[in-house]
């Protein structure tokens, strides 16, 4: 084998190594952009928990506000409930001073009736008087 032919072997092998090399660089840098996008992948991940973390909290808040607004409703309903006791109160109280008032009217009209009886006991009085004296 002539010289010529033996640093053209050379050549061609240094090539080979520097496409193997560079394969290398390649497969390396492949490595470094997959484990870039696993660590963006992960990082999703995380905003996605962080996310759902927040939707948690967020329907644990509607459900305290939820319980709020029933504990608010059972107090109005407790509230009217009293107001109705209370104005059948003012009903039973109106009703007893209707009666009352009707007691005092019936009262009003014997002391009337008395009145009359007494009045026409007199007539009868002065009717008796007048025919003793006339008779006497």
């Amino acid at each position: 084998m002539d010289n010529k032919q033996h640093i053209m072997d050379n050549k061609h092998h240094i090539m080979y190594r520097e496409n193997h090399i560079m394969d290398n660089e390649n497969h390396i840098m492949d490595r470094e952009h997959h484990t870039v996008d696993m660590e963006h992948h992960i990082m999703d991940n995380k905003h996605h928990i962080m996310d759902n973390k927040h939707h948690i909290m967020d329907n644990e808040n509607h459900r305290m506000d939820d319980k709020h607004h029933i504990r608010d409703n059972q107090h109005h309903i407790m509230d009217n409930k009293h107001y109705i006791m209370d104005n059948g109160n003012h009903i039973m109280d109106n009703k007893h001073h209707i009666m009352d008032n009707q007691h005092h009217i019936m009262d009003i009209k014997h002391h009337i009736m008395d009145n009359k009886h007494h009045t026409m006991d007199n007539k009868h009085h002065i009717m008796d008087n007048e025919h003793h004296i006339m008779y006497r």
